[in-house]
């Protein structure tokens, strides 16, 4: 039996004959664990899907009305369920990697920003990208920040980095580093992406936000992009409230990596980030036109509409 056809018979046993997964245990001769392990594995494949018939799903009405208003192509908003918030990271991650999983086709190029949301996702999709073939390139430099995402993938995923920081210390290295072939090779193929996943940072976050907490900006630059009017950033790229990207900004002049521009030839750009801390963030890079898929949380969700005059 292949292990496709046993996923099948496994899903099939759970949600058509209702057994419980030691009673599937005990019919197919194998112990409780591999089969909850191989009903995640067949959902994280996109072999199992799961429809929840209610009109609470997935708040739909939120995601409605973020679709009309931004024109956007699709929009996932997670329910919360912690009020602290803890757990949003994981639980949006878990809703981007579903929706990679919905959005990509077998042997589609798959390009990835950083952070620890984009890595939690990455982590999401290891058995999916190795059983669609799905090749996957990254939108910028700091091949250590993109570790924690690629070490839980096979190796026999076709994962291409670029061979650079993501800050270095002067435009003058930028410069170089960008006119290297390995750099520029992997850029290029980057932007030839059939999709693309991305979170969306805030300058709100301050001392939490990913850019600071791995060494590319200090607080007092964090300061000065502020009090310049930045309301978050992409690939290190800080941008104000109508999404444009700062001009005359050091930081943007020593990156390695993609400009927020550029992701517009892109055909599908998925934004992953929650919080409300983010939401003027996220407000910003829709007016930016930077993503045309958006998956968020409810609390996140409701401030963004909150603040276009749309929440009724």
């Amino acid at each position: 039996m292949s292990e496709e056809e046993l996923l099948a018979r496994i899903a099939w046993f759970y949600y058509n004959d209702n057994l419980t997964q030691a009673e599937i245990g005990n019919l197919l001769g194998m112990p409780r664990l591999k089969v909850s392990r191989l009903l995640e594995k067949g959902r994280q494949q996109g072999l199992i899907h799961v429809r929840i018939h209610s009109r609470y799903e997935g708040c739909l009405d939120l995601e409605q009305k973020l679709k009309q208003q931004f024109s956007l192509n699709d929009v996932r908003v997670i329910p919360d369920t912690d009020p602290t918030g803890v757990d949003i990271n994981h639980r949006v991650s878990v809703g981007a990697a579903s929706m990679v999983v919905s959005k990509v086709k077998p042997n589609d190029y798959l390009a990835i920003g950083f952070g620890e949301t984009i890595m939690a996702t990455l982590k999401n999709l290891g058995s999916f990208l190795q059983t669609n073939q799905v090749p996957v390139v990254s939108l910028a430099g700091g091949v250590g920040t993109y570790m924690k995402g690629i070490s839980h993938l096979d190796a026999s995923c076709d994962v291409s980095l670029v061979p650079a920081p993501l800050r270095v210390s002067s435009k003058k290295v930028a410069d170089v580093l960008y006119q290297e072939a390995s750099v520029n090779d992997v850029l290029m193929a980057s932007c030839s992406a059939d999709v693309a996943v991305i979170s969306l940072g805030s300058i709100a976050q301050v001392e939490k936000a990913t850019m600071h907490q791995t060494g590319y900006i200090s607080l007092g630059e964090q300061k000065v992009l502020q009090r310049r009017g930045a309301q978050g950033d992409i690939l290190g790229y800080f941008f104000d409230q109508n999404g444009e990207v700062l001009d005359g900004v050091k930081l943007h002049e020593e990156l390695i990596a993609i400009r927020p521009e550029r992701l517009r030839d892109i055909p599908l750009v998925i934004g992953v980030a929650g919080g409300t801390v983010k939401a003027e963030a996220i407000l910003a890079a829709l007016k930016g036109q930077y993503i045309n898929v958006l998956v968020t949380n409810e609390a996140a969700a409701r401030k963004i509409l909150e603040l276009t005059g749309k929440l009724e």
